[in-house]
């Protein structure tokens, strides 16, 4: 599903904020600034561990530069603790009880077959590699064969600056093109 507009898709779908478990339209989260939206596969997926955890020490600190919000949103509240513990994530955490948000747009769900065989693809090994060199460790409670994503949904409208749907486990936009989208898009960028 190619999506160029969340305002339309998933604007009036509501998540739960972590932090005092109020549930917020996901339209709320870009209505006034631009965000990098992350849809984590699992909060105690080790991958999905060291991407927020690279995001958080690289990119969050030129978002919070250019007033863009950072956002992360998971599908249960399996692992939540440990991800909060562990500090990967530096944005704001939310989740998508019954995976709504997923579902709409369209997020791949592997099943057991292609679950297992995505481990082996050149991504997944990739980054998993890179999670060994961090040190990052997960583990296997809850939903483990749904993918995620990443987007940049620009202040308003929700117009898509930025979608990438993963393919596989290891699959994400490098920083360098989030970075480009974002620079492409607001006029004065700082990095």
């Amino acid at each position: 599903m190619s999506v160029t507009e969340l305002d339309a898709t998933i604007g009036s779908t509501l998540i739960t904020r972590v932090t005092d478990n109020t549930d917020v339209t996901i339209r709320s989260l870009y209505s006034i600034q631009p965000i990098v939206l992350i849809f984590f596969r699992r909060f105690g997926c080790q991958l999905c561990r060291s991407y927020a955890l690279k995001l958080s020490n690289e990119l969050h600190p030129i978002l919070k530069k250019n007033n863009v919000g950072f956002v992360g949103v998971g599908l249960e509240k399996f692992g939540l603790e440990e991800f909060q513990a562990g500090n990967f994530f530096s944005g704001d955490l939310y989740v998508d009880q019954g995976k709504k948000a997923y579902q709409i747009l369209g997020l791949p769900y592997l099943g057991w077959i292609k679950g297992i065989t995505d481990l082996f693809t050149q991504s997944s090994k990739a980054w998993m590699d890179e999670t060994k060199k961090m040190g990052v460790q997960g583990n296997l409670r809850g939903d483990g064969f749904q993918l995620g994503a990443t987007y940049i949904v620009g202040p308003k409208d929700g117009k898509v600056w930025l979608a990438h749907p993963q393919k596989d486990y290891g699959d994400h936009p490098s920083i360098d093109s989030i970075i480009q989208a974002l620079r492409d898009n607001i006029r004065e960028f700082r990095e």
